[in-house]
């Protein structure tokens, strides 16, 4: 372990941090073990999508490589839709990564719809993520609008594809590469699920001054990828999307296809 990293603490307790940072912890009650690298996961949620984002959590930390998902799907009690749209303004505004003053938010009989701009797809994803962990939610229309802050040439927007790719879906960026010509995203290389690869195309999709997406990915599936399934992007009817983290270095692993020539946009 290096001295960088002596703060990161075993995988169960970075898990347990992990699930507490979704407000998991606090609305299913889990039980969490890992033992030999496997994390046991037991309790209630309250749906589907909260069992699977447990899943999809605890497969993205260090250190653990399979996932046992024992949760029992038990509904609560129905909650007014008034004292839920409440509830998730106070869950948005808490995440120090989502601008919760340009979102609106309407909830019909348990169903929520997001609407309203936001300045990336990590931020986009962040807000559902946020929505799909909050207990009494059925289903989520994300109709919120990226709208970066400042024009950016073709690199930058290859490197905000990369970005969502490695925060959002934990992707290896030394297996995939983003190339765009005239517009329109071409995505290669390599990945391990078929999920992974519909929701790369997603979240390139999302991405502002893309207009359409080439998805030449191939699934080649690893040991231990089935281990859990991971929760569907929501705007098809969500490890943290931190824009905090940066991938300098990370073009650099692809840059072999991301050559564009005089044509790049400055």
């Amino acid at each position: 372990m290096t001295p960088e990293y002596q703060t990161v603490r075993n995988p169960e307790t970075e898990l347990l941090n992990r699930l507490e940072e979704h407000e998991l912890l606090e609305i299913a009650g889990l039980d969490v073990r890992v033992r030999g690298g496997v994390a046991f996961i037991e309790g209630a949620v309250p749906n589907l999508k909260q069992k699977r984002l447990a899943g999809e959590v605890a497969s993205q930390v260090e250190g653990i490589r399979d996932v046992v998902n024992m949760l029992k799907i038990t509904p609560l009690p129905v909650i007014d839709d008034e004292s839920l749209k409440k509830h998730l303004r106070r869950v948005l505004s808490r995440n120090p990564n989502i601008d919760d003053a340009k979102i609106s938010v309407e909830v019909i009989n348990g169903v929520v719809s997001l609407s309203g701009s936001v300045s990336t797809v990590i931020e986009k994803r962040l807000a559902e993520q946020e929505v799909w962990a909050t207990a009494g939610v059925k289903d989520i229309i994300n109709k919120t609008e990226v709208f970066p802050v400042t024009p950016k040439s073709e690199m930058q927007v290859i490197g905000e594809i990369l970005q969502s790719f490695s925060e959002c879906l934990g992707l290896d960026l030394s297996k995939v590469s983003v190339e765009i010509k005239e517009g329109i995203a071409h995505l290669r290389g390599v990945v391990p699920t078929d999920y992974l690869k519909d929701a790369a195309e997603e979240l390139a999709t999302w991405t502002p001054w893309v207009t359409g997406v080439v998805n030449d990915l191939k699934v080649h599936e690893l040991p231990g990828s089935w281990g859990h399934t991971p929760t569907k992007l929501a705007r098809s009817p969500v490890e943290d999307c931190s824009s905090d983290t940066r991938i300098a270095g990370s073009l650099s692993l692809t840059g072999r296809s991301n050559d564009f020539g005089p044509e790049a946009k400055g």
